[in-house]
């Protein structure tokens, strides 16, 4: 019975050696291994190239090396055009970078730059290009405003417009309205909105499928009907008669 024990013992120290070799050349191997790939997921507007030339990370870096939070801050500092990135690594070496853009939203005359949806703004190295462009200065808290309305207008609609002008209603010498602004779009039409009702903006392609171009159109009102008018009915710009009145598409 002795000697049965001993084996066993001498068997479970061989064993426990086994696997604690095994441990070690794994985490060697991990510790050694270099990364082999780098994929970049969801990017739009920054380049793969920016993204890695930023996180300074190769073929020749160690796996163990790559701190996903530590590089997630360094993308969102210096690449303003990224709003969240994750960062996983896996034990073959794959780095997979899945990013989610800010929006480009308009182009500010005043500064040459480019506005994102988060409200930063960004140098115009005119790459990229067919962004509106919004010609007047606006009080900083209506641009904040607009900046956060017009970021949720989807981008097909963003690049329909040609200008965007801060322009308050009013009447004689009193404001009406102080966060309406008109929109030149790039098909000859007119729009007027104001930063409550800016979410219309999203209809306007239907819209313009029942309206077709050359006129006014205000989506200004509270109203779920719209008002649209042509280049002949324009100079009668005051009249909001019942008759104008269409109801927009759900």
């Amino acid at each position: 019975m002795k000697k049965t024990r001993k084996k066993l013992r001498i068997r479970g120290f061989i064993l426990f050696f086994l696997v604690l070799y095994l441990i070690a050349m794994i985490v060697y191997y991990i510790l050694k291994m270099p990364i082999k790939n780098i994929v970049v997921k969801d990017n739009k507007l920054v380049t793969e190239k920016q993204i890695i030339d930023v996180i300074n990370i190769d073929e020749t870096t160690p796996l163990f090396k790559i701190n996903s939070h530590a590089l997630r801050k360094k993308l969102k500092k210096n690449i303003p055009l990224i709003n969240d990135c994750k960062i996983k690594a896996n034990i073959f070496g794959k780095v997979t970078i899945t990013v989610k853009e800010n929006k480009i939203i308009y182009y500010d005359l005043r500064d040459d730059k480019l506005v994102l949806s988060n409200g930063a703004k960004i140098e115009d190295d005119k790459k990229y290009l067919g962004y509106p462009t919004l010609v007047n200065y606006v009080p900083s808290d209506i641009i904040e405003a607009f900046v956060k309305g017009f970021s949720k207008i989807d981008n097909n609609v963003i690049m329909m417009i040609s200008e965007i002008e801060y322009s308050p209603d009013r009447y004689n010498d009193t404001i009406i309205d102080s966060e309406r602004f008109i929109l030149r779009m790039n098909d000859g039409n007119k729009v007027y909105i104001n930063i409550v009702n800016i979410e219309k903006l999203n209809k306007y392609q239907t819209i313009y499928a029942t309206v077709g171009s050359g006129g006014i159109l205000y989506l200004d009102s509270s109203s779920k009907n719209y008002i649209f008018k042509t280049k002949e009915e324009a100079p009668k710009e005051e009249d909001t008669s019942e008759d104008k009145l269409q109801p927009e598409d759900e």
